[in-house]
């Protein structure tokens, strides 16, 4: 009997593993698929994942304020309903000092689908009802602006009429005032931005603008290709003027009248006005090309992996403010992805909120939130940020939480990786184990270039491990999840490299 020896090639198999140990770094990479790492992050939405771990993320909540200053846990509501208030279409934080018991009172001004202001006491002893502020009609709101005239502290409201002063003791309209888009007071001169002339800068020395003379304004007017001005800020001692591709410094000399100008930046897209923010010891600002920080001399690009998120949109209705070393910014991004989350099942202005730290410039996401304005509401008793909406929330006011819900919804929360070859190109592989650890119910969803498939974990305070199989040469992986609240850490892909 003869023995042949066997020449058939059999595949040989190595087992191999992933771990996703960067969470904590959010977006890690903007470049193609295929060239990023294996565990980076393509997109993230409604988890909090700045400590490695995916957790409950941002959400809002109705905006909840004490009767007492000495009991600040007992909190409530506003019933808006009571006063027929269907649509809060601006929101604006309001501290003034009443001058009779030289106290400092806090307060929310909202304006109603009438046009009219009503007052939200934020410690608030009239169990919830809006106090009424102006029956004055506000028609084409451009701006407003804190102001302070005499001693009293203001509201300004700059309309295409006129501008309305609205204090704590009196509301008026003078129709002398243009409309102005920005303006600030700088040694003991006001400077501002008028509608109807985007290329020029006002001033005068008389602060109270409701005695506005056209015959006491000077004007400065640059003609360049910085583009029209839009926003005024005073930083470090200097007038910033915000341009649409540029920024230019201002420097006053005293109250003399004299002045020198220096251009410090020129943008390659639109500077978007509303994205413009003070946090502490630099600006934050938003453009068609991502965001950016401003030290009052140079400009930096931040949160570069994001760029994708905003490139090719219009965010000009875009909002933001700082609190707590946090800048927020809401805006449209494109998800880059086939979901439609919370507002995005029908139309909407901004469907995003970005928070951004300012000393790591870690990014936390809210998507599927249609925010009209968001403002920072800063008293001696508590801090918040609030918001008022566009959409199905139009007659709700909320602040900011970290509840992982948009008042009564859940939206969904996802991690997404890039398509991966897992480090072996062209190489079939088999997906055959996930391990993680999970406080909540969640999924896993494996995408390979032949089969898609999800699995389901609960929610166990001990290690899991799952048998899978997927098969193909490139993947993607994607942990979700529907419910309030998560708290996926430490996953692994267990894989066989089949050559």
């Amino acid at each position: 009997m003869i023995f042949y020896k066997n020449k058939k090639k059999h595949k040989s198999t190595q087992e191999k593993n992933i771990t996703f140990s960067v969470f904590g770094e959010g977006v890690t990479s903007n470049e193609d698929d295929l060239i990023s790492q294996p565990n980076a992050c393509k997109t993230f939405y409604n988890f909090s994942s700045l400590d490695g771990a995916l957790r409950t993320g941002l959400g809002f909540k109705d905006l909840e304020v004490p009767a007492s200053e000495t009991d600040l846990d007992t909190v409530h509501t506003f019933d808006f309903s009571s006063k027929n208030i269907t649509e809060i279409r601006t929101v604006d934080f309001f501290r003034y000092l009443d001058i009779s018991d030289d106290c400092y009172y806090y307060n929310v001004v909202i304006m109603d689908q009438l046009n009219q202001l009503w007052t939200l006491l934020l410690i608030d002893m009239t169990n919830g009802s809006p106090l009424t502020k102006s029956s004055l009609f506000f028609n084409d709101l451009i701006y407003t602006c804190p102001y302070r005239v005499d001693a009293y502290d203001c509201l300004l409201y700059f309309t295409k009429t006129g501008m309305i002063y609205a204090s704590a003791y009196q509301t008026e309209k003078f129709e002398n005032v243009p409309a102005l888009l920005s303006c600030v007071v700088h040694y003991d001169m006001v400077f501002g931005i008028t509608n109807t002339n985007r290329n020029e800068l006002v001033y005068q020395s008389n602060l109270d603008l409701r005695e506005w003379s056209d015959d006491a304004v000077s004007v400065i007017e640059f003609l360049d290709s910085m583009g029209a001005f839009t926003k005024l800020v005073v930083f470090n001692d200097y007038i910033y003027l915000f341009r649409e591709n540029g920024i230019t410094k201002i420097s006053q000399y005293s109250s003399s009248g004299e002045f020198s100008f220096t251009h410090l930046y020129q943008s390659t897209s639109k500077i978007y006005e509303n994205s413009v923010c003070v946090c502490g010891e630099v600006i934050y600002f938003a453009t068609r090309d991502g965001l950016y920080s401003f030290n009052g001399n140079s400009v930096n690009k931040i949160c570069e992996t994001y760029d994708h998120f905003f490139q090719n949109l219009d965010n000009s209705n875009c909002s933001s403010c700082c609190m707590d070393g946090k800048y927020y910014l809401a805006t449209k991004c494109n998800f880059d992805d086939d979901a439609s989350i919370g507002c995005e099942t029908s139309t909407f202005t901004n469907n995003a909120l970005f928070e951004v730290d300012i000393l790591t410039n870690k990014v936390d996401v809210l998507r599927g939130v249609d925010i009209k304005k968001i403002i920072a509401v800063d008293t001696p008793y508590y801090s918040k940020v609030i918001a008022c909406f566009n959409g199905s929330n139009i007659n709700r006011l909320g602040e900011l939480t970290h509840s992982g819900k948009i008042f009564s919804l859940v939206n969904e929360k996802s991690w997404r990786s890039f398509v991966t070859d897992l480090g072996y190109k062209g190489k079939n592989k088999k997906i055959k184990e996930i391990i993680l650890n999970t406080s909540y119910p969640c999924k896993v969803e494996i995408i390979s270039d032949i089969e898609t498939k999800t699995y389901s974990f609960d929610g166990s305070e001990k290690e899991q491990r799952k048998s899978v199989s997927v098969n193909g040469k490139n993947f993607q992986f994607v942990f979700k999840t529907d419910e309030e609240n998560s708290h996926i850490s430490k996953p692994m892909i267990v894989f066989d490299v089949i050559s």
